[in-house]
């Protein structure tokens, strides 16, 4: 063997011993830009008030939302799957209370598994832990309303996360997204990320919005770990068919007939400790992105709000 034919050998095999030493580039929201599936549904909320424990007050359109589904085949990489979850209050309709709730999140799945999450949420401050302190907040003249942005990464092996808060001029409500989106993205830009959240089991590393996803489709894996905010939580669910339900959204046009609905119920809790936070969500089946078609969440001991799919 010449000099020149060792040199080529041992310089192809650092090549190859360089590569696989290469770390696995993270995932960046950039990745799903061309979408080979892309599905919204957009809901109206209605709000239910509880006295003692018992209804009091309906009242429809209060608020709007939507839930966003996409997806992308990588080649020999697995799936990215895009979910997207927004929720706000309309002051002129919600006696004055601007509420917001947003979270997106970002996955990379294969055999099955989570391989890397990274997620975005941003909520109003809202600490009213009763009926009468939710009083008080009616009808606000606060000159600007506190938010809370959270920005995080999860990998079988961990997590990290940054946490911001920030302040924004009451006039502006959750309908107008992206002006508030911007606002929590310098609000992170400027705040350190800590690491060193816990190792998520089996594996894996889901995401709420994800975790559930995979439950609604395959309600016999139920419970589920996902991570949020550096935490691990538990998160449970199981379904019935609803043909009561079946029949109304038939009517209304949302679905065929060879579709039927199934009702989940789940709740969630931080494995820590802390109260169960139940919910219900109405989904189409058999169907391979389970949009739902109603969303009803226990806000507060003294609040019930429903998100109803709108005719588009």
């Amino acid at each position: 063997m010449t000099r020149r034919a060792l040199f080529r050998m041992l310089h192809t095999a650092a090549l190859h011993f360089a590569a696989r030493a290469m770390p696995v580039p993270g995932l960046e929201w950039s990745d799903l830009n061309s979408p080979g599936f892309s599905a919204e549904r957009r809901y109206r909320v209605d709000a239910q008030v509880f006295l003692l424990g018992i209804p009091f007050l309906h009242r429809q359109g209060v608020g709007g939302g939507s839930v966003l589904w996409r997806e992308s085949a990588e080649p020999g990489a697995g799936l990215l799957r895009l979910l997207e979850f927004h929720g706000y209050s309309l002051p002129a309709r919600a006696a004055g209370l601007n509420r917001l709730g947003f979270i997106r999140e970002l996955s990379r799945w294969k055999d099955g598994k989570s391989l890397e999450s990274i997620y975005f949420g941003l909520m109003t401050a809202s600490p009213e832990e009763s009926a009468e302190q939710a009083r008080g907040a009616l009808h606000s003249t606060a000159k600007e309303q506190t938010y809370t942005a959270i920005d995080g990464r999860i990998v079988p092996s961990g997590s990290e996360v940054s946490i911001a808060h920030f302040s924004a001029p009451s006039t502006l409500s959750g309908a107008q997204q992206q002006e508030l989106l911007e606002l929590a993205r310098k609000a992170l830009a400027a705040t350190a990320r800590s690491a060193g959240g816990p190792a998520a089991p089996q594996g894996q590393a889901p995401s709420f919005l994800q975790a559930l996803a995979e439950l609604v489709a395959h309600p016999e894996r139920s419970p589920a770990t996902y991570i949020y905010s550096g935490r691990a939580y538990s998160l449970w669910v199981n379904g019935a068919g609803d043909p009561k339900t079946t029949a109304y959204f038939r009517q209304r046009g949302l679905i065929d007939g060879d579709t039927g609905i199934i009702r989940v119920t789940g709740a969630l809790q931080r494995q820590a400790g802390g109260d169960k936070i139940g919910f219900r969500i109405w989904v189409p089946y058999p169907s391979g992105h389970p949009l739902p078609l109603r969303i009803e969440y226990q806000a507060r001991s003294y609040l019930r709000l429903v998100f109803e799919a709108v005719n588009t």
